[in-house]
């Protein structure tokens, strides 16, 4: 499963929403006061982690 996160303008949510549900698109949202405290640790891991996919990807193609 891939983690996207996407801002929507406040009057276009429902609309978005709507749309991503019909997709198939699960959709979890996160408090904004929870992301003021990510720290340097979840964004070494989460560029780790995203490292590692890429560096994946492309030793397929090798």
């Amino acid at each position: 499963m891939t983690t996207i996160t996407i801002d929507i303008p406040d009057n276009h949510t429902s609309e978005v929403l709507t749309q991503l549900k019909k997709f198939g698109v699960t959709i979890r949202e996160s408090k904004l006061s929870k992301l003021d405290k990510l720290t340097k640790e979840d964004y070494e891991k989460h560029f780790l982690h995203q490292a590692e996919a890429t560096r994946n990807k492309v030793l397929k193609y090798l």
